[in-house]
């Protein structure tokens, strides 16, 4: 690499001839005149700046915390080493070897006996651009970056650091400067300037890493943990923020101020219908208004502020906060703000505004900002401690916070990423599920989207299920107002708003767990985690394979429904479920079904209310500073943690802690509840406590300790006396973990429930051994394989429906035709995937132009046959491999600003093309796609907007030009029904260097479009 992508003059720094120990940093100097200074800035961090100026005064105001933030004493420790190859610096357990010529930086870790981190060649630099090459290792991956939509794994893709101010699959909608490696090493480029991160797409060997700043000024960041890393990244950035309690319920956005209403067919998509009996819509139209909103109902009351609290709580969805101005930048009178912050603390909820502070605002409140993502942050976060800023001065002691649809490295100190997304698109959940996980990665702890989207409301089954998982997510909102129908969890019928009440309730029940999740985060332990934070011995969890599902936690695994594909009786299809961890036994949340992991899970099925979360074995969930449920498994153990939600007193150690142990060996079960260490201001300090133990049959002896001393604990025959009595225990067979879903569910599960008497929290121990205890002792750990059955037979690849993504594999199997219980375990590059019947399976989401290997077997509940012989194919190259770059398209007509035509060639289904004015036969609609050369072609492909119909292409022509300048006469219509299916027009054997593509009619004499794709003719 000689040159950037402007094509400007670049140069590797050359031969490092000094490094010198000053005061402060390790001055080095090169052959070519360039200085380098090296800080040690602490145990494991480490920060490199390069100059070419030789001023070394940075371009804009720094992302991090200051450098005399830190004690200088980690730098006088270090000692310089010299040889002829090498200078060497030793910190601590690190080497960081600066060698001679090449003029390459390493970090050797003394310890491990290895490199965290190597570069391949020297910097390169030029005079808007610095890169730095390192060597990417086979068994390393990447993770970082931010909200790179659609991906947190980033081994062999390369993303950019740059906000492109969009949510779906491929955008960037809050970028970090910030990646690490689970080499042990992570790095965070200290600039404002946007970046290209190439982890390897073109060259396996390597990583480049880019910015457009001519001066090099980087972190290098070291630890033994995901964790850790990130944790070393917040010592320099600054820690998250901690959300008072109150933000983990409900919250609501919509614009109560400048919204106006006009009435409506109630058959009409956007209608609603209110209190009064009628249907109405919102209008943007000034001469058709029924009436307008307001915070408290000054001209129609229905259609205020508080008319909406009410609604939510008379349909039992208690809010804990609210936006009443989303979106509106209009001043808000005093008086109208003081009443509704009245009303609003009456219902015990809290008032955020969007934009700026109000005058007289309530002293709790939240603030939601959409930041810039350009240097104005700078001044923002470097100030967001500073008194002046009056939502730290106003709230100082109670957890200000605000949120941002977008940011840059550092926003977690200020903000919660807060997105709206379209919506509606069953695609977007996979691409949020990875974004939040990328997210995570990156630092920022506090994030969450609106359920259902910005745009969309018409979809019941796909609102639901949006609901259903965001339900796991550390925020909970939707945005109201700007799509078709009520943004709203009782939106729908009945049966929707009664899944949707259970799931809230089910998380207010969570809300002790996520808590203490939000608390660990501050140490750098993410909220929602990828699989490999919990399993890292397995390589499949370090993949974009499982970025369909994720960890709340330790202890839950939510893998959501991510398509409208649903069985004869309208359950959905789940494919593609993997449980990490065949030692892992995994417990459906909802039914208590056992799956053993390690494998994959195929067409399993779920109904509408039924979302699959499993709780690992082992697992010790907190429901409250002494209260849980566990799971039994092995050798466990939880720190319960709690405060007093609200205040900033937690930082000088006023919170309180609660240590519960689990042990279960051959049959016998001790589990220890520690005495709680800390205090803070409205702790009982004589509680009881509440622990329910999953059991799968009544067990044995029961044995209470006190302080080591054996004590009485009566045990009670049924629920109610159990319930009415101070201390005791039962054996409840009608139990269930989420008693919100017995409604649903006729599957029980049995615990043992155990309540101890009131007593004081700080000074006593319990520990209960149970005899004869079984749970998850029956399920079958591994497989015996039986002569008996037989393997499946002629199993084959339907070449015919190969492709880029999917193989279909194909098999016959005469042993199934006596025994409808026989089922195929398929082994795919060595992962088991299971539960799959019938004579035939297409594998979806697989990587493109990659091989696969297959074999299978029969199996009867924990019997299987023999293997078959292998086979296999690899899938097809990806279709956009053949698709034309560098278009150049101009329009007849004008588009909108903010979907610009450029949109429709820049292979991004997150960018749209929008007309800004209607079309018409005096005004005709004509692109022209021009190409860098003449191709010869196989098809041309419209993706239509899908968020709405607004603009879909109904009637089209097209004209081919083979010299760009002159074209064919215009094709026979191209007829296309009203629908968001891609369009194709075949143009086998077509030769042209531009096409034009004329507009006859559309949904709405408007025109739009996700993509409009040429693909070139395969060889």
């Amino acid at each position: 690499m000689t040159e950037n992508t402007n094509a400007q003059q670049t140069h590797h720094l050359n031969r490092l001839i000094k490094v010198a120990k000053g005061t402060r940093f390790y001055e080095l100097e090169f052959a070519s005149g360039e200085r380098a200074r090296l800080f040690i800035v602490a145990d494991g961090i480490f920060r490199l700046i390069v100059d070419p100026s030789r001023l070394f005064e940075p371009l804009n105001p720094e992302l991090t915390i200051p450098l005399s933030n830190f004690s200088l004493d980690t730098f006088e420790q270090s000692r310089l080493l010299v040889t002829d190859e090498t200078f060497t610096v030793k910190s601590g357990q690190y080497s960081i070897r600066l060698q001679r010529h090449p003029a390459i930086f390493s970090i050797f870790d003394d310890n491990l006996h290895r490199y965290r981190m190597m570069q391949k060649a020297p910097l390169e630099l030029g005079a808007s651009h610095s890169s730095e090459i390192l060597v990417q290792n086979k068994n390393e991956f990447y993770y970082g970056g931010g909200q790179q939509n659609g991906r947190f794994s980033h081994k062999g893709q390369e993303i950019e650091i740059k906000n492109t101010n969009l949510t779906g699959q491929g955008a960037v909608a809050c970028p970090i400067s910030f990646f690490w490696s689970n080499a042990g090493f992570g790095e965070l480029r200290n600039t404002w300037q946007n970046g290209n991160y190439d982890f390897g797409s073109k060259d396996p060997s390597q990583t480049i890493i880019s910015h457009e700043s001519p001066i090099f000024d980087n972190f290098y960041l070291i630890g033994d943990s995901p964790s850790a890393i990130i944790s070393q990244y917040y010592k320099l950035t600054g820690q998250p923020l901690f959300l008072p309690k109150y933000t983990l319920g409900l919250g609501y956005m919509a614009n109560f101020v400048n919204t106006s209403w006009k009435e409506a067919d109630p058959q009409h998509s956007r209608a609603i219908k209110f209190e009064d009996g009628n249907s109405y819509e919102i209008t943007h139209d000034p001469e058709n208004v029924y009436a307008k909103s307001s915070f408290n109902g000054e001209e129609k009351y229905q259609f205020s502020a508080r008319a909406m609290i009410e609604r939510f709580h008379k349909n039992h969805f208690p809010l804990s906060w609210m936006v009443p101005n989303f979106n509106s930048d209009a001043q808000l009178a005093p008086t109208s703000v003081e009443n509704l912050a009245s009303f609003a603390d009456e219902q015990n909820i809290k008032l955020g505004f969007y934009g700026q502070l109000p005058e007289n605002a309530p002293a709790n409140f939240l603030v939601n900002k959409t930041l810039p993502a350009n240097s104005g942050n700078a001044k923002i976060i470097k100030n967001i401690a500073a008194d002046s800023d009056p939502l730290v001065s106003k709230n100082k002691a109670l957890r200000p916070w605000t949120t941002a649809a977008n940011g840059w490295s550092a926003i977690q100190t200020l903000s919660a990423t807060a997105t709206s997304n379209v919506g509606g698109e069953w695609d977007e959940i996979g691409t949020q599920i990875a974004s939040f996980l990328g997210l995570s990665l990156s630092g920022q702890a506090n994030f969450g989207s609106s359920v259902d989207g910005l745009e969309s409301g018409g979809n019941a089954q796909f609102s639901v299920r949006d609901f259903e998982w965001k339900t796991f997510t550390p925020l909970l909102y939707s945005i109201d107002g700007f799509g078709a129908g009520q943004k709203t969890p009782f939106a729908f019928n009945s049966k929707i708003s009664r899944i949707n009440r259970a799931y809230l309730e089910l998380r207010h029940q969570l809300t002790p767990y996520l808590y203490s999740l939000a608390q660990r985060a501050q140490k750098g332990e993410p909220i929602i985690r990828p699989l490999f934070l919990a399993f890292p011995h397995e390589k499949v969890n370090y993949t974009e394979q499982v970025h369909h599902e994720f960890m709340l936690g330790d202890s839950l695994l939510v893998a959501p429904i991510t398509n409208g594909r649903e069985d004869q009786k309208g359950n959905s299809v789940k494919d593609n479920l993997y449980l990490p961890d065949h030692r892992t036994i995994w417990i459906d949340l909802f039914t208590g079904q056992k799956l053993i992991g390690g494998r994959v899970y195929d067409r399993l099925q779920y109904p509408l209310w039924h979302l699959p979360v499993y709780v690992r074995s082992g697992s010790i969930i907190e429901k409250g500073l002494r209260k849980a449920d566990i799971f039994p498994q092995g050798k466990t153990s939880a720190v319960l943690y709690s405060d007093d939600g609200k205040s900033n007193e937690y930082e000088s150690g006023k919170s309180a802690t609660t240590k519960i142990t689990s042990s279960l060996d051959d049959g016998k079960l001790s589990v220890t509840v520690h005495p709680t260490n800390g205090n803070y201001h409205g702790l009982e300090n004589e509680q009881k406590t509440v622990l329910n133990i999953m059991s799968d049959q009544y067990p044995g002896r029961l044995t209470l300790k006190i302080n080591d001393q054996v004590a009485s604990l009566p045990e009670f025959g049924s629920r109610n006396e159990f319930e009415q009595a101070d201390a005791g225990f039962f054996f409840n067979q009608d139990f269930m973990p989420a008693q919100q879903f017995g409604k649903f569910t006729g599957q029980l599960q049995p615990a043992l429930q155990i309540k101890l008497p009131k007593a004081e929290i700080h000074s006593n121990k319990y520990e209960i051994i149970v005899e004869n205890y079984h749970y998850c002792d029956q399920i079958a750990k591994h497989s015996i394989t039986d002569s008996a059955i037989s393997s499946p037979r002629s199993a084959s690849i339907l070449t015919d429906r190969l492709t880029s993504r999917s193989i279909t594999v194909n098999w016959t199997n005469p042993v199934a035709l006596a025994n409808h219980n026989i089922k195929a375990d398929i082994e795919v590059n060595g992962l088991i995937h299971t539960n799959i019947d019938g004579y035939g399976f297409t594998f979806h989401d697989l990587t493109p132009n990659t091989r696969y290997r297959f074999r299978i077997r029969n199996k009867v509940g924990n019997k299987v046959s023999d293997w078959s012989e292998y086979f296999g194919t690899k899938t097809k190259p990806d279709q956009m491999d053949y698709a034309i770059n560098n278009i150049h398209v101009t329009s007849t007509l004008k588009s909108d600003a903010q979907m610009p035509v450029q949109n429709l060639v820049d292979h991004t289904l997150a960018s749209e093309w929008l007309t800004k004015e209607e079309f018409s036969k005096d005004k005709e609609l004509v692109l022209t796609f021009t190409f860098d050369q003449a191709y010869k072609l196989s098809r041309m492909v419209y993706v239509p907007r899908s968020r709405d119909r607004k603009g879909h292409i109904l009637r089209a022509q097209i004209a081919i030009s083979k010299d760009g300048e002159n074209f064919s006469e215009y094709s026979d219509n191209y007829n296309w029904p009203n629908d968001s299916k891609n369009k194709v027009i075949g143009l086998r054997d077509v030769v042209a260097k531009a096409i034009k593509l004329k507009i006859l009619a559309s949904s709405d004499n408007l025109a739009s479009a996700k993509e409009i794709l040429f693909f070139v003719a395969k060889d």
